[in-house]
């Protein structure tokens, strides 16, 4: 048998920076790639290709945007979600498809009836301890090898220590205002969140979801790492669709390698960090509760006592988890696995 393909670049197409939600994703996986010395190129439709090189390309797109992608045998294809007629020419064993944990377990798969059997590749642990659901999967559905996953951190190990460094010292803390920063889309729970914090007197700030390019409402990874740490506050909020489905977002990964306190609604976000102790007897997880204004009180409460020794030692236990098993340098880590198992025909160094 020929040795397999090594991919030497990661071409991301779609969705450019700030253009979409989803956008945000492909820069995590961007910066990921880049952080292990991968040449990445993000193109679109509209960009000429006639001079690229695309051979040995691993290809990162998105349903909605891939129906122009060039299609070659020598590529590699890891698409979130696939229509019928996607990548003509491509055989199935090319490609990939990334699927969220839990959600899509629900959603996509087991509401259709499929009897899909999903394999465990891997179960985040904390020394000797299990917590959560196991992270991450691989099914065959529709001839396809999917990789279910979670989406995690766009920051790295080393900036979350650093965060660490800064809240033990207390640096972190001196940066907290009495404000409340929001990136992202204003979605119903969002203005239901801003219309709570004004009715105690919190002003509200709502910053990027312009989800134009030139906006200046854009902020860059750092900036929206600053404007984090400088909020009061730092919710997940979910709607109740993402909450039914089990679907578990990035933005609480952020929030807590940025050095906030989680604060969730969900039951399965909150279950992911339960069962981590910060010490015997000690506070348990992120904040959790059902209902958007008693989960903002609590997070209130936590902040009046944040400087404390043991909230400090609460938060550096749930940064820690993030640090070691949910940023995209971990995600990559379990591509690289799931690519040796199941297209085997290709192969990634990191």
């Amino acid at each position: 048998m020929p040795p397999p393909i090594q991919i030497r670049q990661l071409v991301i197409w779609g969705y450019k920076l700030h253009s979409h939600t989803h956008s945000y994703i492909h820069n995590a996986f961007k910066r990921a790639f880049e952080y292990y010395g991968y040449p990445v190129l993000w193109l679109d439709e509209t960009d000429d290709i006639s001079r690229i090189d695309f051979s040995r390309s691993l290809f990162l797109t998105e349903h909605l945007v891939n129906k122009k992608i060039p299609c070659r045998l020598d590529c590699l294809y890891l698409s979130h979600y696939v229509d019928v007629g996607d990548f003509p020419g491509v055989p199935k064993s090319n490609i990939i498809v990334l699927k969220m944990s839990q959600r899509d377990f629900t959603e996509e798969d087991k509401d259709l009836g499929r009897g899909v059997k999903y394999e465990e590749l891997c179960v985040a642990r904390v020394g000797n301890k299990g917590y959560g659901e196991p992270m991450e999967y691989h099914a065959q559905v529709d001839g396809y090898h999917c990789w279910y996953t979670y989406w995690a951190t766009d920051i790295f190990p080393e900036q979350i220590n650093e965060n660490i460094r800064q809240l033990e010292s207390g640096e972190l803390g001196a940066k907290r205002t009495g404000d409340v920063h929001f990136v992202g889309h204003m979605e119903e729970v969002w203005v239901f969140f801003s219309m709570i914090c004004r009715s105690k007197g919190i002003p509200f700030h709502h910053h990027g979801a312009s989800f134009s390019r030139d906006s200046v409402r854009n902020r860059s990874v750092e900036e929206n790492m600053e404007l984090i740490q400088k909020s009061l506050l730092a919710p997940a909020f979910q709607s109740n669709h993402q909450i039914r489905h089990r679907y578990i977002p990035c933005r609480v990964f952020k929030n807590i390698s940025y050095g906030k306190m989680g604060m969730t609604k969900s039951p399965v976000v909150m279950e992911l960090f339960s069962n981590y102790l910060v010490e015997e007897g000690g506070e348990v997880g992120i904040l959790y509760d059902p209902d958007d204004i008693n989960l903002v009180e609590k997070g209130l409460e936590y902040e009046r006592t944040a400087g404390t020794e043991g909230s400090k030692k609460r938060l550096k236990g749930v940064m820690e988890i993030v640090r070691d098993h949910h940023t995209f340098l971990n995600r990559l880590d379990t591509l690289r696995q799931f690519v040796a198992e199941y297209a085997p025909d290709f192969s990634l160094v990191f």
